[in-house]
């Protein structure tokens, strides 16, 4: 029997009735763009940019379908349907009405069958915009299923007249603005190291060693540094502190970085030249940062991204997973031969298709045939009797242009997926030893390049608190967000559909005061810079982080036990709009009569505010308490 729903169901009601509705809880498809990780793979007469008419922000999709075309949104590493129950989105029936077609969803790449339009609304009138909401499970999608495409298709091979799509997105089964937890802390957890509280920083950064950057650094108290900054890696000559492919200078050389992060107590991750450089000059900055200046550095990476065609590579085989084993093996070897105790990682990805290779290698476990960057490496390496002391990878969950807030905020929950596939790779290709090979995480952000608004608001800010929390808690081993300082940018992706009030978008948490006329001055704490503080209060060395059983998905809270048995929790609310009354019961440890609540939200970050808020809350083993919209939380005791 067809599914009306023109008229909201039972369980939309629950959705948007009775519940309180938030832009924050939905993530995008398509919202002037087909956003975050969506793409257009449509073979239809479509334009996505759309000007009239629009039913929001600046863009709608025009369609005129042939015979047997689609409009089709690809999600290559699919969208896993967990709490969402429906597809909605708006149609215009253009000057004629009634366009028809049908929907299709894809599971895993496999198509389910196609289901038409009429199904759902029993009209498209002409001229106006009407909101179309399908159940998930009326496309064949169950919640666990791995959405990768949705199709918009001509199945009666008619030729359908002009009409239009706008606001594409995934509708929450549940939102409210209320909320239960329980923490148990004496479930198990993960230790917190050093390591696991890191932050990039750069030979670029001419103010990393003034008083002031010194000043913010030991506030933000950071436990890790990794230097001397992404793609500059396999470009830099440590011993010129110069770019060897354009010659330009840079402000802070190894002895500034090793003066830096001594005086914070941090550790060090230096990562060596292999674009340009050789396997001797990566043994002899170790012997001058950590034999001739002590320095310490303890960890080691071999080049940044090598798999990628925007590093510099100057090889006759350029970003080659042959070649770079090799001189990972020769690298190590010396390296090590200088000081045995350092730590030398190499770099990669956590899938096995991704930055196709000359040649292909089996993995030994499935039988299958993989030609990807890590693969091709860990089979290299293992051929070597290399075992790499830890697996660098990074993180940047949507593509440029294409930034959703709602996209975003969803995306921490993916860390168990991508750590536990980076772990049965590393098994995969390096047999046992592949067991205890550490995975660092050592870039982490928004977007991965052509930073725009989204990097400087307080989205970013609830992204990176989440995103810290579930990556340590799913096995990162490390975790380092990029970066400290880099530069605003205004040029890029300032949709009026992205919240925040700057028209900049900047990966540093601190401003860099360039270039003039762009963005805040000099040293200005963004967002970021006040999750990062909030972070560094909640977890310190030697603490266990605790997952916690929360039933409000937009509601994250995460727990702390220390080592003399006190606790903390870390809250971070994710609607955009809506205070969350949350119940928080306590077990194993009961909180003080006083509770310290030290937060920072979107209210503090319009008003301008220079530093964290602070409350004092009353304590028991049951808490009840309601958290600002867009704020992050620290309650301690």
């Amino acid at each position: 029997m067809s599914v009306k729903i023109a008229i909201l169901t039972a369980a939309l009601m629950g959705a948007f009735g009775v519940a309180h509705p938030d832009d924050f809880a939905h993530p995008a498809i398509y919202r002037d763009y087909p956003a975050g990780r969506w793409e257009d793979w449509s073979w239809a007469n479509r334009n996505m940019q759309n000007a009239s008419p629009v039913r929001s922000g600046q863009y709608s999709i025009r369609v005129e379908f042939f015979p047997w075309s689609s409009i089709l949104f690809k999600n290559p590493t699919g969208f896993v349907i967990d709490g969402f129950s429906h597809l909605e989105f708006w149609v215009h029936g253009g000057s004629v009405g009634n366009p028809q077609f049908h929907l299709r969803a894809e599971v895993d790449g496999v198509e389910r069958p196609p289901v038409p339009i009429n199904n759902f609304v029993s009209s498209l009138p002409a001229n106006q915009w009407t909101r179309v909401q399908v159940p998930l499970s009326a496309l064949g999608v169950n919640s666990g299923d791995r959405l990768t495409g949705i199709h918009f298709r001509e199945f009666s091979g008619q030729s359908v007249p002009a009409f239009y799509l706008d606001d594409i997105r995934l509708v929450r089964a549940q939102v409210s603005n209320q909320a239960s937890a329980t923490v148990n802390f004496n479930a198990s957890g993960r230790t917190i190291t050093p390591l696991m509280l890191g932050i990039n920083v750069a030979c670029w950064d001419w103010s990393l060693t003034s008083p002031e950057r010194r000043a913010l650094l030991k506030q933000a108290n950071f436990g890790a540094m990794r230097y001397p900054g992404g793609s500059i890696t396999n470009e830099y000559d440590w011993r010129a502190n110069r770019n060897r492919r354009t010659n330009a200078d840079y402000g802070t050389a190894t002895d500034g970085f090793l003066g830096v992060a001594n005086e914070l107590g941090a550790e060090k991750i230096i990562c060596v030249n292999y674009g340009s450089g050789t396997p001797q000059e990566a043994a002899d900055w170790v012997q001058y940062a950590n034999i001739q200046r002590n320095g310490g550095v303890r960890y080691w990476t071999i080049g940044n991204e090598n798999y990628g065609s925007w590093e510099h590579d100057t090889y006759p085989n350029r970003h080659d997973a042959h070649t770079y084993a090799e001189f990972a093996r020769d690298a190590i070897q010396q390296m090590k031969a200088v000081d045995p105790t350092i730590k030398v990682g190499v770099v990669g990805v956590f899938t096995e298709t991704e930055y196709p290779q000359r040649f292909s290698v089996t993995n030994p476990r499935t039988g299958q045939s993989h030609n990807g960057w890590t693969p091709v490496l860990l089979n290299r390496l293992s051929s070597f009797g290399v075992v790499p002391d830890f697996f660098d990878v990074h993180h940047y969950p949507q593509q440029p242009g294409r930034e959703d807030d709602a996209f975003l905020l969803d995306d921490p929950r993916t860390w168990g997926e991508i750590i536990s596939q980076m772990r049965q790779i590393l098994r995969d290709y390096l047999g046992a030893a592949g067991n205890s090979v550490p995975i660092f995480v050592t870039e982490n952000n928004s977007v991965a390049f052509n930073p725009g608004k989204q990097t400087t608001s307080v989205v970013n800010a609830l992204y990176m608190a989440d995103s810290w929390a579930q990556a340590i808690l799913a096995g990162a081993d490390a975790y380092a967000w990029w970066d400290l300082h880099n530069s605003a940018e205004a040029h890029n992706n300032n949709s009026a559909l992205l919240y925040g009030w700057r028209n900049w978008g900047d990966y540093g948490v601190v401003s860099a005061g360039y270039p003039s006329g762009v963005g805040d001055p000099l040293h200005t704490p963004y967002p970021t810079f006040f999750a990062v503080q909030l972070i560094n209060r909640f977890a310190r060395p030697g603490d266990t982080l605790v997952a916690v059983n929360c039933d409000n998905p937009m509601l994250r809270i995460y727990a702390v036990r220390t080592p003399n048995g006190k606790g903390r929790l870390l809250v971070i609310n994710k609607m955009r709009s809506t205070p969350i009354t949350v119940a928080i019961r306590l077990q194993g440890l009961r909180a003080g009569s006083s509770v310290y609540w030290w937060y920072y939200s979107a209210a503090q970050d319009t008003a301008k505010a220079k530093g964290l808020a602070q409350r004092t809350l009353r304590g028991g083993s049951l808490m009840r308490h309601t958290f600002p919209p867009m704020s992050v939380s620290v309650l301690e005791w």
